[in-house]
């Protein structure tokens, strides 16, 4: 059965050429950027009371540790807790419905590969102080649901803002990484919870195309809610009072 690194790394690499592949399609006709043609592309285009498309995505995933105050006193075994993260990939379906002339509510169902890192500093008698990393890799399905406010159409472009609520469903948080040391710390599990429920907010900008179609670059911020750590009585997670999850997506939006 393949990692789910490798796996994550054919999707990223599926982005970029995806990426590429859209520009230069795009390029001829010269609709992305602030020099096209005067003439708008599409002008019914935000008359259609619902638009369908597709998003492609990477993000970084991150957690807000809320630690122990006395963490690293004198005497204490584990000195520091710090968070760490690595690039993801997302695909996602577009539901857009037209609520009035600057507003649109939007549904985009999205599934997402990532993942986050929590490092451990651990003083040990007579040796050196010990670094331990805890790989958490998730296969997430996320549920947002966003209002956009959107500005008045400038000829084939405009920018936007976005805010809603998403859920979060994590299938693999319980899957833990193995260490590759002989240290029995580097084979203790880390557990989260499944579920999750926060707010995003972000900005973006569409570009109007010829044929009836739109392109969007976003940028988007998600900020979980709830406390997501699985207490399991080991030195990695007695010291953490509260866990919540981050995470910045940049997306490109087809519709």
């Amino acid at each position: 059965m393949l990692r789910i690194g490798a796996v994550l790394e054919f999707m990223r690499k599926g982005f970029f050429i995806s990426v590429c592949l859209l520009l230069l399609l795009l390029q001829p006709a010269r609709a992305i950027g602030f020099s096209g043609p005067k003439v708008p592309n599409t002008p019914l285009y935000d008359s259609r009371l619902f638009h369908f498309g597709f998003s492609l995505g990477i993000n970084f995933m991150n957690f807000s540790i809320k630690s122990d105050r006395n963490l690293g006193f004198e005497g204490d075994t584990l000195l520091s807790i710090r968070n760490g993260f690595h690039p993801g990939f997302s695909v996602g379906v577009v539901t857009d419905l037209r609520m009035g002339r600057y507003f649109n509510l939007r549904f985009i169902p999205t599934f997402s590969l990532g993942q986050r890192e929590i490092e451990y500093a651990i003083a040990r008698p007579d040796v050196p102080v010990e670094k331990v990393n805890k790989q958490v890799e998730s296969i997430m399905v996320f549920l947002p649901l966003e209002v956009k406010w959107k500005a008045a159409r400038m000829v084939n472009h405009r920018p936007y803002v976005t805010a809603g609520v998403q859920y979060t469903l994590d299938m693999a948080t319980r899957k833990a990484k193995k260490g590759h040391s002989d240290n029995p710390d580097e084979e203790t599990k880390f557990k989260l919870g499944r579920h999750d429920f926060g707010v995003t907010v972000g900005v973006g900008w569409d570009f109007f195309l010829p044929y009836n179609n739109k392109l969007a670059i976003e940028l988007k911020m998600y900020f979980g809610l709830m406390d997501l750590l699985v207490p399991d009585n080991n030195i990695f997670t007695d010291r953490i009072n509260r866990l919540n999850s981050r995470m910045l997506q940049l997306n490109i939006t087809f519709e």
